[in-house]
């Protein structure tokens, strides 16, 4: 009889150890992660960090791709207050669009974190994290003052990425305000790309020879280093020398990708910003841990960027290598 007793009990103690992990997966929160394409470096590399450190505060998370497409991203948003997720991180597609998706979260009382790209109605989500366009655009600005040091007159076109909403136009209107604190240099031109490295090639291309005939460009600030490795061929292609010398044209690009990194140590594009979304998916999970744990957070994080040129560019190497 014992020998049954103790078989019974070795018996429900397996059983235990067996459901023991159901259990704790079942008590996970589960967060909801709406984003671009991964197949995008910039995308991808966010998507890994995030989930990397997502998984390490014991957070599940699902993760739903969408190709810019912002009704695809409204029933995804829908899927997901269906399933009463604990939380939602999304990549917005659209400031406006989503509005109304927004608005169903908060109805339903999930959380909302935003990433990338923030919206002016601060009441439909929970937290920010990401960078702030404004001091992009303002700190692109800057590079491009240095690497002009000395050269004026001069002029200086943009290279944007969507106009329509969102990152682009902050940015653009951050760096006008901030190259008005400069003398002598006049920003002539805005070429949207869509965020397409070959738009950006051929805006290049079509820049350099509209100015031809007025002295030519001086600089290019372009707002990644896709659309700014796309200048720099669009450039070559038409045979101007690029550099910091007189004559020579000024690239500056951002968010201090690989092949930004190989051009600036080509002497072929004079800066980059270091602004990273391996640095974004960390905070953003921590960020998201601390809201399902019922703490406080910042309304708005962002982190400082830091201007990247050839004199410092061995510092950031390994980090900007997505």
């Amino acid at each position: 009889m014992k020998s049954r007793r103790i078989a019974f009990c070795a018996g429900l103690a397996a059983a235990a150890a067996l459901l023991a992990p159901q259990y704790a997966a079942a008590q996970a929160k589960r967060v909801a992660f709406l984003d671009g394409p991964i197949a995008d470096k910039y995308i991808g590399g966010l998507t890994r960090s995030f989930t990397e450190t997502a998984k390490a505060n014991g957070l599940e998370v699902s993760v739903a791709q969408s190709p810019f497409d912002p009704a695809l991203q409204a029933q995804q948003m829908d899927d997901a207050i269906a399933k009463k997720v604990d939380a939602i991180v999304m990549m917005i597609m659209s400031q406006k669009a989503l509005i109304p998706a927004l608005t169903r979260a908060k109805q339903a009382h999930i959380p909302v974190i935003l990433i990338n790209t923030s919206i002016p109605q601060e009441d439909l989500y929970t937290a920010f994290v990401g960078e702030d366009s404004n001091v992009m655009g303002a700190t692109a600005a800057k590079a491009m003052a240095e690497g002009l040091k000395g050269r004026t007159p001069a002029k200086v076109a943009v290279i944007a990425g969507s106009m329509d909403e969102g990152i682009a136009p902050a940015r653009v209107a951050a760096f006008k305000k901030e190259m008005a604190n400069h003398p002598g240099i006049t920003v002539v031109a805005v070429e949207e790309t869509h965020w397409a490295p070959p738009e950006a090639e051929r805006a290049a291309g079509q820049l350099l020879a509209r100015f031809s005939g007025q002295g030519g460009l001086d600089g290019i600030y372009a707002m990644n280093d896709p659309l700014a490795n796309g200048a720099v061929q669009g450039a070559q292609s038409a045979g101007v020398k690029l550099g910091t010398a007189k004559g020579d044209l000024v690239i500056v690009g951002g968010n201090c990708l690989a092949m930004g990194i190989a051009d600036i140590e080509q002497g072929t594009m004079y800066a980059t910003l270091y602004h990273t979304p391996i640095n974004m998916g960390h905070d953003a999970a921590n960020t998201v841990a601390k809201i399902l744990k019922g703490e406080s957070v910042p309304k708005k994080q962002s982190r400082t960027p830091t201007i990247i040129t050839k004199a410092n560019v061995a510092k950031y190497q390994k980090e900007c290598t997505f």
